[in-house]
């Protein structure tokens, strides 16, 4: 799912926003700050919500019935690329 997101620079503390891809693969997003040039990474894994879904039936199916969804702050917090 791609979605407009906000970060704040690592670096700098500007604030800027990029549109990216969200899922559940790769909760680790890589950013590059437009005002200085300085990369910076993003940890979504503590903003996940499990949602389960309700059957009304006996026999649930047999794939996977969870789906993530994330609960973000307004402007993200960068750190330092390792």
């Amino acid at each position: 799912m791609n979605k407009r997101l906000e970060f704040k620079c690592w670096n700098c503390g500007k604030t800027y926003s990029l549109l990216r891809e969200i899922g559940e693969r790769n909760p680790v997003l890589l950013v590059a700050c437009p005002f200085c040039g300085e990369e910076g990474t993003v940890d979504l894994a503590p903003h996940r919500k499990k949602v389960d879904k309700v059957y009304r039936t006996d026999s649930p199916p047999n794939t996977a019935t969870g789906e993530t969804i994330y609960d973000l702050p307004d402007i993200l917090p960068t750190q330092p690329k390792p």
